[in-house]
């Protein structure tokens, strides 16, 4: 009776830790690079996955950020600041009202230089990988 108990305590913790390791591996998020001076910002915005990341996960990947708002539109946003004074950038956090990123705003506040690009904006443009293909023309009889 002794070795049926063992087996079957065995058998329950294997299934716990079977389910629970599934578990984690459907939930796992691919995150974006972090944000700093080192990466290209066009490679953030474009890596970002909108619409996947919550409040709790961004704040264990970016961590606290350096100002919490209400943007225009009513959405929160968390802003980031990266760099010096005299040269940085900032990048933005937009959630929606499910608590999940729905947009990342980068604006460069460079001494020469001020730009802003989204997410969304740089996301929605559809790379072109071939040319369009003529047909074969008109048959003639």
């Amino acid at each position: 009776m002794m070795i049926r108990e063992r087996v079957v305590a065995v058998l329950i913790i294997g299934l716990t830790l079977a389910w629970s390791v599934s578990a984690s591996q459907q939930n796992h998020i691919r995150m974006p690079p972090k944000f700093s001076l080192d990466e290209r910002p066009e490679k953030v915005l474009a890596m970002y996955p909108l619409g996947v990341i919550n409040k709790d996960a961004a704040f264990a990947h970016h961590g606290k950020a350096n100002d919490e708002f209400t943007l225009p539109n009513r959405r929160i946003g968390w802003l980031y600041d990266v760099g010096k004074k005299e040269w940085h950038r900032t990048y933005t956090l937009v959630f929606g009202n499910d608590g999940i990123v729905i947009d990342v705003l980068y604006y460069d506040h460079g001494h020469y230089s001020k730009y802003g690009l989204t997410a969304l904006q740089i996301q929605s443009v559809q790379p072109r990988t071939s040319r369009p293909t003529l047909g074969p023309g008109p048959v003639s009889k």
